[in-house]
């Protein structure tokens, strides 16, 4: 027999092995889950190179099709042997742990409250203003792009605010940190301003929940103040967040100052035109989802 015959009686005999390893191997590994009967199956693809099964051995096609499972046409995602989380999406796991919605019925309520016992709501916040110039879009002439001189500098000045109802703003400047004993001599000036019962509504900071708090409250200031902590992460529930953002985009806006004292100029100059405008801090109040 010449030796064109034999290649093709080789070939044929490899083509009848491969079928009947492959069928052997459909027929010991057929679906045993209901749901899975009739599903449409794919074969695996494999290139026409030689494969090794082990090290060192020299393996054929015909082998390999035995060893490699053949699995549904379905997406990975929607085999029965695999669930599908159902994972939070990012706002969720970033943002406050309660709903906004009963939140705010919440503070509702702390609002009523206040109401009734005839106490001034005053909400409190802390803020920081560098000497950087906070870079905005403005207007200049055609082809003069106007150029900020300033120097990289980490000094600022700590802020302390409060809004009430009413459009009463409150602010105080420190070249420094604010510490416990900023926010004790801010709300020693808050009882001296209002008259009455104030009920003060601010965030969960560390300052706000000091020891030394808690000791100011115990020497007889908790007989006109009540502090309600706001939810965690809820930023847009305190007006006095409103108050820093006009302080900073409408009146700091490309301001470049050299020394601390200019920019404390500045703030206190922003500070007066907004405490003649009521109406703006009670814009703010609203805007936060209270009631004026």
């Amino acid at each position: 027999m010449d030796q064109s015959g034999q290649r093709r009686r080789r070939s044929s005999a490899q083509r009848s092995s491969e079928t009947r390893c492959t069928t052997a191997f459909e027929h010991r590994r057929a679906p045993t889950d209901p749901r899975l009967v009739g599903a449409r199956r794919r074969k695996l693809w494999i290139p026409g190179r030689f494969m090794d099964l082990s090290s060192g051995s020299q393996g054929h096609r015909a082998g390999v099709w035995c060893e490699i499972p053949s699995g549904t046409c379905k997406p990975h995602s929607q085999r029965t042997e695999l669930d599908t989380p159902e994972a939070h999406s990012t706002s969720q796991a970033a943002s406050r742990s309660g709903d906004p919605a009963l939140e705010r019925r919440t503070l509702a309520g702390v609002e009523k409250k206040a109401a009734e016992e005839g106490r001034t709501i005053v909400f409190i916040d802390e803020s920081g203003v560098y000497l950087l110039p906070i870079v905005v879009r403005t207007y200049a002439p055609c082809g003069r792009t106007p150029i900020l001189k300033e120097f990289l500098s980490y000094d600022h000045l700590s802020l302390i605010g409060a809004v009430t109802p009413q459009g009463r703003l409150l602010l105080k400047t420190y070249e420094h940190s604010i510490t416990s004993q900023e926010v004790i001599a801010f709300l020693g000036q808050l009882l001296r301003l209002i008259p009455g019962l104030i009920l003060v509504i601010w965030d969960g900071s560390p300052t706000h929940r000091s020891k030394a708090i808690r000791s100011y409250l115990a020497a007889g200031a908790a007989r006109r103040i009540h502090l309600e902590q706001l939810p965690g992460y809820a930023p847009e529930l305190n007006p006095t967040e409103w108050v820093w953002s006009y302080l900073k985009i409408a009146d700091l806006a490309n301001v470049a100052c050299e020394f601390l004292s200019e920019l404390d100029v500045i703030i206190q100059k922003a500070k007066k035109r907004m405490q003649h405008k009521p109406e703006l801090i009670q814009a703010f109040i609203l805007d936060a989802g209270y009631e004026v």
